[in-house]
C-alpha cells in the first residue's frame, strides 16, 4: 500500500447502501411476543456507506459505488452521504427496486439482529474501464456481499481487475452472510486480495476452526498478502514481521455494535494509506470500532481521527502497546 505523507487519499469503495431503523428494546422477545422499542431512529447504514463515511471522517476521499432505489430513502442516503464529503457521483439509482432497509433490533447488551432486505443493492452495474471513477485512486475496498448476487459481482470482479492493473491495492471484508452462503468463492478471492478483513466467527464459518488461532493460520495459506482478524472487545489478531500480534482493545461500554466492523475497517485503511506500521493501524482501528460500538447507529455516527484521539488519550496500555499509543496520538496531533 502507499506510504508516508503523500500517499493517495482517493479510495474506492464498493458496496450495500441501506436506511437503517434503529429500535433499543429491553429484552429478545419469545415467538409470538411483542417487542416494541420506545422509539426508533433513522441512520444511514449498509457496509459500504459505513466505510465511506468512516473514511471520509479520516480525512480521505472515498468514492462510493452502489445503488439505491428512486425513492424517499434513496434521496436520504444520498444527501447524507454528500454532507459527509462522500463522492456520490457514481451511485445508481434504480426503479425497480427500493432503497435497501433494514430494521435493526438492538439489545442491552448491545448486540444488533438485522430483519429487511438489500434490495437496490443487487442492481448495482459494472463501471466502464475509462470511467473517472477509477483516476488517481490508490486502491479499492469491496465487501463479501458483493459476491452474492450476479450484477454486484461482475461490478465487484471488474472493479478488483480494473485497480489491480492500476498498481492499487485491494482490501475485502468478508461479512456474515457470505462467509456462511458462500465460502469457497470468499476463499478462491482471498489470493487477489491484498487486506483481507474477517472476524472470529466468519473465519470459524470459512475454516471449520472455532480456535481463532487455527482459524487464522488456515486463512493465510488462502494467498491474501494481509489477514487481519477483528475479535470485538479482545481486539484483533494480525501478523508483522513473521510475529502474531494480539491487539489490545478500549475499553467503552457498548450499546449497539452497529458498524463497529466497518469504523475498525476505515481507521485500518487509513492507517496503512498514510504509511503507519501495522500495529499502529490496527491500535487505532480498535480504538475506532469501540467507539463505534458506544453510540447507537453508524453512518454519519462513525469516530474519525479526533475522537480515536481523546478515546487513546484516557488508555494506558502495558509494554510496547502503550509505546504504540503515544505514537499513534503524535501521528493525530498531525492527521487532525
Amino acid at each position: 500500500m502507499p506510504s508516508g505523507s503523500r500517499a493517495k487519499r482517493s479510495v474506492l469503495v464498493l458496496g450495500d447502501i441501506i436506511v437503517d431503523l434503529i429500535g433499543r428494546v429491553k429484552a429478545w422477545p419469545q415467538p409470538g411476543d411483542d417487542c416494541l422499542a420506545p422509539r426508533l431512529e433513522m441512520h444511514c447504514g449498509g457496509v459500504a456507506a459505513n466505510c465511506a463515511f468512516a473514511l471520509a471522517r479520516w480525512g480521505m476521499r472515498p468514492r462510493l459505488l452502489g445503488c439505491v432505489g428512486r425513492d424517499n430513502f434513496g434521496e436520504y442516503l444520498l444527501h447524507m452521504l454528500r454532507r459527509a464529503r462522500v463522492d456520490v457521483r457514481w451511485v445508481q439509482r434504480s426503479a425497480k427496486a427500493m432503497t435497501g432497509l433494514l430494521y435493526v433490533n438492538v439489545t442491552p447488551d448491545g448486540q444488533r439482529t438485522f430483519f429487511g432486505s438489500r434490495a437496490a443493492n443487487g442492481l448495482v452495474r459494472r463501471v466502464a474501464q475509462g470511467s473517472a471513477f477509477y483516476r488517481g485512486a490508490a486502491g479499492a475496498h469491496v465487501v463479501g456481499y458483493n459476491f452474492l448476487d450476479p450484477a454486484t459481482e461482475k461490478a465487484a470482479r471488474q472493479l478488483m481487475r480494473t485497480i489491480r492493473a492500476r498498481g492499487g491495492w485491494i482490501a475485502l471484508d468478508v461479512g456474515a452472510l457470505p462467509s456462511q452462503q458462500i465460502p469457497r468463492k470468499i476463499l478462491q478471492l482471498c489470493a487477489n486480495v491484498d487486506i483481507l478483513f474477517v472476524n472470529r466467527d466468519e473465519a470459524a464459518a470459512l475454516t471449520g476452526m472455532r480456535d481463532p488461532r487455527k482459524a487464522f493460520a488456515r486463512l493465510q495459506k488462502t494467498g491474501a498478502r494481509q489477514v487481519v482478524m477483528k475479535l470485538g472487545k479482545r481486539g484483533c489478531l494480525l501478523v508483522e514481521d513473521a510475529t502474531l500480534l494480539e491487539v489490545p482493545s478500549c475499553v467503552v461500554r457498548a450499546v449497539d455494535s452497529t458498524g463497529a466492523g466497518d469504523a475498525f475497517v476505515a481507521a485500518f485503511l487509513q492507517g496503512r494509506m498514510r504509511g503507519w506500521p501495522l500495529a499502529e493501524s490496527a491500535l487505532a482501528a480498535n480504538a475506532a470500532g469501540a467507539l463505534a460500538a458506544s453510540v447507537v447507529g453508524a453512518g454519519a455516527n462513525l469516530p474519525g481521527a479526533r475522537e480515536v484521539a481523546a478515546l487513546l488519550r484516557h488508555e494506558r496500555y502495558g509494554g510496547k502497546w502503550d509505546a504504540v499509543r503515544r505514537n499513534i496520538l503524535e501521528r493525530l496531533r498531525i492527521v487532525s
